[in-house]
């Protein structure tokens, strides 16, 4: 791979994690005002998701084989997003995550 070609890759498996941030901050407020099978259900996509990230990484930017820059480039971003942009993103999402509480009431009166 050229010089070229690598630094596209690096930068997309760094926006890829900074999407997977994002991500886990909007799946975090379900799993908060969910259940058991609400937070289940939500590793299980965010798992799928990343996996599925980093494979569509591999293919379209990497020639078919994903190296260790790109992953740690994924895992980096997403740290940074973590521990950098999320304290001050989570507030926001606070708001949708009470919305979200009296939607699940009003959805759990019907079911019973």
């Amino acid at each position: 791979m050229s010089i070229g070609a690598q630094t596209i890759s690096i930068t997309a498996a760094a926006l890829g994690g900074l999407a997977a941030g994002l991500l886990y901050d909007l799946l975090r407020q379900i799993r908060a005002v969910g259940g058991r099978t609400a937070g289940f259900l939500c590793d299980l996509f965010f798992c799928l998701f990343c996996t599925a990230e980093l494979f569509l990484i591999g293919m379209l930017f990497c020639e078919g084989r994903l190296g260790v820059w790109e992953p740690a480039g994924f895992l980096t971003a997403f740290g940074l997003y973590l521990f950098g942009i999320s304290p001050s993103v989570t507030p926001v999402f606070g708001i949708y995550r009470e919305k979200m509480l009296v939607f699940l009431k009003k959805v759990r009166k019907n079911v019973k």
